[in-house]
């Protein structure tokens, strides 16, 4: 996977992104984190090889991001997880599942939690191949 936007993908192939997907969900170890709720900001990169769909402009050979976004968000807001990390391992999961990319990039930020000081939140980042 590539180690952010702009730097040089040395993997051989081609990243398409679904940033800043905001939801308003329930996650969290606390009682209060899940009544209150919080605002959860998912990014994905998905590797894979687009030379063919846009070869052919064919949306077939590559991801639907429509339907990648409805995927993550049924995730994201579906049942309340105590861990950042099984909402994220999730929707890496499901989305090498459906779609079949080489390898999938999953970022999410939660915007608050309890914390003993101020924080503007905290994020758990995985790369499943």
């Amino acid at each position: 996977m590539t180690k952010g936007r702009g730097e040089n993908n040395s993997t051989g192939g081609d990243i398409l992104r679904l940033e800043r997907m905001i939801f308003e969900a329930h996650h969290g170890c606390t009682r209060s984190e899940r009544e209150e709720g919080a605002t959860f900001t998912v990014d994905v990169e998905f590797l894979l090889d687009l030379k063919k769909a846009a070869a052919g402009d064919d949306l077939a050979k590559t991801i639907n991001v429509a339907e990648a976004y409805v995927t993550v968000s049924k995730i994201v807001l579906g049942p309340s997880r105590n861990l950042v990390e099984t909402v994220a391992e999730e929707i890496a999961s499901t989305l090498l599942a459906r779609f079949g990319p080489k390898s999938v990039r999953v970022v999410v930020h939660k915007d608050r939690a309890p914390m003993p000081g101020p924080t503007e939140g905290y994020e758990v980042e995985i790369v499943r191949p």
